[in-house]
């Protein structure tokens, strides 16, 4: 601040002394102003010329403030929801201890049918229960809905079914400088929602459209030049330059291009172990290398030669959206004309998927048909991942007279699915053994056409390809496979003409293959029934599944429920874990944002809030040489020009 003095009057022109006077005079004013200001506001300055370098660190350090203050609303907010949450599953997690409480009494005749009707009702209320807990609203928003978070997360659709309409997304906010934390906990992770995903890996192929960025599972690939050398007679080396490559035609284009046209040739090939990119010269050798410290040719699997052709390694191409059927089973496609068995729930529909060209297509064709099914690509990024939304409810896939279940690898029953996979956990009794261990038969009595008699036994086998194997290993008139039409294992004899029987037994009840097909014509097979049925093994899921169970006596499912329940109960207790060391998280944060909001308001302070004790000694200071400006001022300019003389 520039020091305020008064002008005494010495030989300088009158007009002159005056101006020199009423500056000073107008100065001290604004410093007079300026002190003020200070004093009544706290503040060092007003405008950023005031203090350029305290102006800019000023600023930053306000700014600072600003996005701890909305960090801390976040946080703020972040473990209101989380706790809201917990709270809702801390009243599941009650109901599936009472549950459980039920199903014990209820087994086998420690309970009289009318106990177990009023136990079926206890189940009940407490279903109810879990439902409004899943549909617990919090700000105005469904806490179990994912990001679906205005809409009613569960319903009771039917007896025994209730759907999930929610997805399982989190919704994440920023609690600190590039750390997000999911402030929800979806239905699927929350309630176990969705049943297991019907879907196996269909390895798909590259093909032109392939985006780079789908390469390696969608690891991706370093992008830059590569050196490509062709000898022909003598060799030319060309550096290609990938930077700019989006897809692997972009790849294939730039590489042709950079010799004379026909001089080499870059293609996919599919083989048994994946897909890679070729590279073929019309003669002599082909070589790639990477510049020094690049990986590019490396990653794209064509790094090596010279050789009359390089054949890349497998590129994993990652499925998505836009991945076209064609590209299934490494190149050899899907199939689509006979189109899709699904049955879910009490409902079951043949699904026409013959005009699907990619993954998003056939998506679209199951949306709708409106069977209630989750569907996504699996986490692996090779395969197709379809579940049901209902919990209490049987789901499956299978064929509609073709292989197009099996083709897009969603068949929910197929030969490799493992025996004790079967009757939802339960399995087939076909590794019994008695109290010595010696293994037990594990028969089935199949009466055919002609009348006779047959006896297999499939003692030890694994897999349900192994249970058709067994059958067709019988002899030339009876043949097994899959139904061709839903799912289970069909028996075909051509022995007679009459009825072809599985008689009932603990191994053919279990397979699923219990019945008789009466007619007379022998092409036409026994088909089975479907044993691998796939249901949530949910919260929601059990216990509907319990309170069916229990109105009808069935002991059966009773102790199929028990290790449901036992680890179900386990996985919820793992999730409120989760959610605890989340809020834990969330704890520490604000802790640590409250300590830095205490250190950033001392620096804010220093730069920018006034010193009221330095600001009042300066404003007295300022008054008493305004004080005697004035009066010298009024002394000067009361001389008239006889004064000067």
């Amino acid at each position: 601040m520039p020091s305020i003095g008064p002008i005494l009057p010495g030989r300088l022109p009158a007009t002159l002394t005056a101006a020199r006077l009423s500056q000073n005079i107008q100065r001290a004013y604004r410093v007079l102003q300026q002190l003020q200001d200070q004093a009544a506001t706290g503040q060092k300055f007003f405008i950023p010329s005031e203090s350029p370098g305290a102006a800019a660190r000023t600023i930053a350090l306000q700014k600072a403030l600003e996005r701890q203050t909305q960090l801390k609303v976040n946080l703020t907010t972040d473990k209101s929801l989380l706790a809201a949450s917990e709270g809702a599953l801390n009243t599941v997690s009650d109901a599936l201890i009472q549950s459980r409480a039920f199903l014990l009494a209820g087994v086998g005749n420690t309970s009289f049918p009318a106990e177990k009707l009023a136990m079926a009702e206890e189940v009940a209320g407490l279903i109810q229960g879990v439902v409004n807990a899943g549909n617990t609203t919090f700000r105005g928003r469904y806490l179990f809905g994912g990001s679906e978070a205005t809409q009613t997360p569960f319903a009771i659709v039917a007896n025994g079914v209730a759907r999930y309409n929610g997805d399982a997304r989190q919704n994440s906010s920023f609690i600190d400088l590039d750390l997000t934390v999911a402030n929800n906990i979806d239905g699927v992770t929350a309630f176990n929602a969705l049943s297991p995903a019907a879907g196996s890996s269909v390895n798909p192929a590259l093909t032109l459209q392939t985006p780079l960025s789908d390469l390696l599972g969608g690891a991706s690939v370093s992008l830059g030049p590569i050196s490509v050398t062709v000898d022909n007679g003598g060799p030319v080396t060309q550096t290609v330059d990938l930077t700019n490559a989006d897809t692997i035609a972009d790849v294939k284009a730039l590489i042709e291009a950079a010799f004379p046209p026909g001089t080499l040739t870059v293609g996919i090939a599919n083989t048994a172990s994946g897909s890679g990119l070729t590279i073929t010269p019309s003669a002599g050798t082909v070589a790639v290398s990477d510049q020094p410290g690049a990986t590019v040719a490396r990653d794209l699997g064509i790094a090596g030669g010279p050789a009359a052709s390089i054949a890349g390694g497998d590129l994993d191409p990652r499925l998505t959206l836009q991945t076209p059927l064609s590209a299934f089973n490494n190149g050899a496609g899907a199939t689509t004309g006979s189109g899709l068995l699904i049955t879910n729930g009490l409902q079951s529909k043949a699904v026409d998927i013959s005009s699907a060209n990619t993954v998003e297509d056939l998506f679209n064709l199951l949306k709708a048909a409106n069977l209630d099914l989750d569907l996504r690509i699996n986490d692996a990024g090779d395969g197709l991942a379809i579940s049901s939304r209902l919990s209490g409810a049987a789901f499956s896939i299978g064929e509609n007279g073709g292989t197009d279940a099996t083709s897009l690898g969603i068949r929910t029953l197929t030969g490799g699915t493992l025996l004790a996979d079967l009757n939802s956990g339960l399995g087939v009794p076909v590794k019994e053994t008695d109290a010595a261990g010696t293994p037990l038969p594990a028969i089935i009595e199949i009466t055919r056409r002609d009348g006779s008699t047959t006896q297999v036994d499939l003692q030890g086998l694994t897999t349900v390809q192994e249970v058709i194997d067994a059958l067709n290993a019988v002899d030339a008139n009876l043949s097994a496979s899959l139904n061709s039409v839903g799912n289970g294992i069909s028996i075909t004899d051509a022995s007679g003409t009459g009825p072809l029987e599985v008689n009932s037994g603990v191994v053919a009840d279990a397979l699923g293959l219990t019945g008789v097909e009466p007619g007379s014509v022998n092409t036409v097979p026994l088909a089975g029934q479907d044993v691998n049925q796939s249901r949530s093994t949910g919260v929601l899921s059990l216990l509907l599944q319990l309170e069916t169970a229990l109105r009808t006596g069935d002991d059966r499912a009773l102790e199929r429920l028990d290790k449901q329940f036992d680890a179900e109960i386990q996985r919820l207790n793992s999730v409120r874990g989760g959610l605890g060391t989340r809020l834990s998280l969330l704890e520490s944060v604000e802790n640590r944002l409250l300590d830095q909001d205490v250190s950033l308001q001392e620096q804010l302070s220093q730069e920018f809030d006034a010193d009221l004790i330095d600001v009042v000694s300066r404003t007295a200071n300022v008054q008493a040489v305004l004080q005697a400006t004035l009066q010298i001022s009024s002394s000067t300019l009361n001389l008239s020009l006889f004064s000067f003389l």
